[in-house]
């Protein structure tokens, strides 16, 4: 059986639509917890040495756009091999 998740809302008028809301949210946590790991061990986000929270700020928006573009455009570069290459299918 499983066990109950208590989730804590700080509002008394809780409607049906905030409860699904923030259990969507809990079950969200592993996939954002799970990517801000993966930007700190394999992108270096936490790599360069900043002193000032803005410069962090938009190191984390560099970071991020160049994932985002990287995943989108992955499509592109699945097999650019040259002509007198094999192909990998």
């Amino acid at each position: 059986m499983n066990k109950p998740v208590w989730l804590w809302w700080s509002r008394i008028d809780a409607t049906t639509e905030d409860v699904d809301r923030c259990w969507q949210a809990f079950l969200r946590r592993f996939d954002i917890e799970h990517t801000f790991r993966l930007f700190k061990q394999t992108l270096g986000w936490t790599a360069p040495k900043l002193r000032d929270p803005d410069a962090a700020d938009r190191w984390t928006w560099i970071v991020l756009a160049a994932h985002t573009q990287l995943r989108l455009t992955r499509h592109l570069a699945t097999d650019l091999r040259r002509p007198w290459e094999r192909s990998t299918t």
